[in-house]
C-alpha cells in the first residue's frame, strides 16, 4: 500500500515536471520562441547598422568641406550655379 502512494506521487511529479520543462514558462517552446526572437532582432539590428554606417559616411562628407555640401545639394535639390545649362533627359 505505501509502496503504490509512493509509485503514484512519484509519477505524478514526475508528469509535472515533465510538463514544465516542455510547455511551462521556462520551457524548451519557450526557448524556441525565445531563439526566434534573437534571430528576427538582429536582422533587424543588421539592417540598421548597414544604414547607420551609410549615414555616419555622410556626415563625415558633409563635414569635409564645401565640395561635400554642393554636392548633396545638386543632387537632392537639384541646384544649379549661375552660368550652367540644365538638361534633363526623359526617356519615352
Amino acid at each position: 500500500m505505501m509502496l503504490r502512494i509512493f509509485l503514484g506521487i512519484f509519477l505524478l511529479s514526475t508528469a509535472y515536471l515533465s510538463f514544465q520543462v516542455f510547455w511551462g514558462e521556462q520551457g524548451m517552446k519557450r526557448e524556441d520562441e525565445l531563439a526566434k526572437q534573437i534571430e528576427y532582432q538582429e536582422q533587424i539590428n543588421k539592417r540598421l547598422k548597414v544604414r547607420n554606417e551609410a549615414l555616419r559616411a555622410q556626415i563625415k562628407d558633409l563635414r569635409k568641406g564645401e565640395d561635400a555640401v554642393e554636392e548633396h545639394v545638386r543632387t537632392e535639390m537639384q541646384y544649379i550655379k549661375d552660368g550652367e545649362m540644365f538638361y534633363r533627359i526623359v526617356e519615352k
